[in-house]
């Protein structure tokens, strides 16, 4: 985790290595449960490498910071979907996929909660899905974007709920 810090400043630092428990915890109970899962990470060549303009030389290493961390890497069956922007719907299969897959409603992961996450859960809202947010499974660089979000999605496009309490609504009776 040190070494990843002080590799890459601009990410998400200690907020992103301890929502790896709880992204995990997540995954292994949709698993169990046969939700499909799925990935998006992001892709510059896409969309005519429209991201491939530098902002600075920070952006040398923006391939490593958006690699799947091993704890909670795909599986064999789970998507991984390429996106060019924010939102895991713009330019994507996102949409048809779960159609496809007959989802009924989401669970948000990942980072950075005020750009990609937030951006997905207003996306997914808009096209009809009712829309979870893992609390302590989804980051940002600075707690207050991270908190600000939080607030704006669950009181407009979501619910913000614990992995806990997600985990305990969609328990199956005994």
């Amino acid at each position: 985790m040190e070494e990843s810090i002080a590799d890459r400043p601009l990410s998400c630092g200690p907020a992103g290595w301890s929502a790896l428990a709880h992204i995990k915890d997540l995954l292994e109970w949709a698993r169990e449960r046969d939700f499909p899962v799925i990935y998006t990470v992001g892709d510059s060549g896409i969309l005519g490498g429209a991201l491939t303009r530098s902002v600075d030389e920070r952006e040398a290493g923006r391939s490593e910071i958006a690699e799947i961390p091993d704890e909670i890497a795909p599986l064999a069956g789970d998507a991984v979907i390429a996106k060019s922007r924010a939102s895991a719907f713009f330019g994507t299969p996102l949409a048809a996929l779960l159609v496809k897959e007959g989802v009924d409603s989401l669970i948000v992961t990942g980072c950075t909660t005020s750009g990609c996450v937030r951006a997905s859960v207003v996306d997914g809202h808009s096209h009809g899905w009712p829309v979870v947010v893992a609390e302590e499974g989804v980051f940002d660089r600075a707690k207050l974007s991270h908190d600000v979000s939080l607030f704006e999605m669950n009181a407009k496009y979501g619910h913000v709920a614990t992995a806990k309490e997600i985990m305990d609504a969609y328990a199956v009776p005994a």
